[in-house]
């Protein structure tokens, strides 16, 4: 991580093999789910850890939209607010850190894009994409044009 901060590399956080895979067999949840769980681990652990803090150039991205990040950060940072377990490795709130990360668009639903662009901010959100693979294939409305019905 010291390297990558010196060398001011940006560093994108892909799964490979899930947390949990064993309950997510069914229904393809291993991607649906546990990319997006994989992804909000490794965010986690990077904050909690003291990872950020102590390489503050570090860039990171996340991909599927940011896992859970985006939707839980209120969640962790009032978790270290009130439990000693966060607060082991990470001497302030972990807001900082989260406001920190990139975040691909990989959402597939155009409302909850605009959700993370105004969560993170739209200089945080870099342009994603699935393809060639089978979840790349749907398509999204441009930005105004309407419901986010997937094409």
């Amino acid at each position: 991580m010291a390297a990558a901060a010196e060398l001011d590399a940006f560093m994108l956080v892909h799964p490979v093999n899930v947390a949990g895979a064993e309950r997510l067999r069914s229904y393809y949840l291993n991607n649906l789910i546990g990319n997006p769980l994989d992804t909000t681990i490794a965010a986690a652990a990077s904050c909690f850890g003291g990872v950020l803090e102590r390489h503050p150039r570090l860039k990171v991205g996340l991909v599927h939209g940011g896992g859970f990040v985006p939707y839980q950060a209120g969640r962790w940072a009032h978790g270290w607010k009130v439990r000693p377990e966060p607060k082991v490795n990470l001497k302030q709130s972990p807001e900082p850190w989260i406001d920190r990360f990139y975040y691909d668009t990989i959402l597939h639903s155009t409302e909850r894009l605009a959700f993370l662009v105004e969560s993170a901010g739209a200089a945080r959100v870099l342009l994603g994409s699935d393809y060639p693979y089978d979840m790349g294939t749907g398509r999204m409305r441009p930005a105004g044009a309407g419901a986010g019905d997937l094409g």
